[in-house]
């Protein structure tokens, strides 16, 4: 059994990877490698091992980063370490303990604005204009604008976490024996 766990923790730290390289290289392609990233984290869990996951996501994103020659101009690293990444074995471990729905979607969501406003003030400090490329009342309203966009882009991925470890779970029971 412990060969089956080290094998899907090491597949899914290499998907990790591949795909973080892959979002630091082709900048338009981040946000969505970023997603599909976590989705990956996931596959630990098929065996109940947080363990797994957590090596999945710290081996998978420090690899990438190395991959990629420490691009920290890249938002694909602060946002999967600081979010995508852990968020998925956070949101399923919340729900193993059965912790309130409510608790969890307020943790979460402080937790998204949070990464979100770190990763806005991050760059502004490091290349200046964040917004560069769309009108300038985006820039002047910032704030305003990164909140909502925060908390619908929270509750949107944390369904899809949901849906995609049911997925998961489903296939990999088909597949593993």
């Amino acid at each position: 059994m412990k060969s089956k766990l080290i094998t899907i923790s090491a597949v899914s730290a290499g998907l990790i990877a591949v795909l973080l390289s892959i979002g630091t290289y082709f900048e338009f392609a981040d946000v969505f490698t970023v997603v599909l990233a976590s989705v990956f984290v996931l596959l630990p869990l098929y065996y109940n091992s947080y363990k797994g996951g957590l090596l999945a996501y710290l081996g998978g994103g420090v690899l990438a980063f190395i991959i990629s020659g420490f691009n920290f101009y890249s938002i694909v690293y602060p946002a999967f370490l600081g979010f995508f990444g852990v968020y998925p074995l956070v949101l399923c471990y919340m729900r193993d303990k059965r912790v309130n729905q409510a608790l969890r979607y307020l943790i979460g969501a402080i937790w998204c604005i949070a990464v979100f406003f770190g990763i806005y003030y991050y760059y502004t400090a490091l290349i200046g204009d964040f917004f560069m490329g769309l009108p300038q009342w985006v820039a002047d309203y910032a704030e305003l604008v990164i909140l909502p966009v925060a908390i619908v882009f929270y509750f949107a991925f944390d369904r899809f976490i949901i849906l995609v470890s049911r997925v998961l779970n489903y296939y990999l029971s088909r597949i593993i024996k």
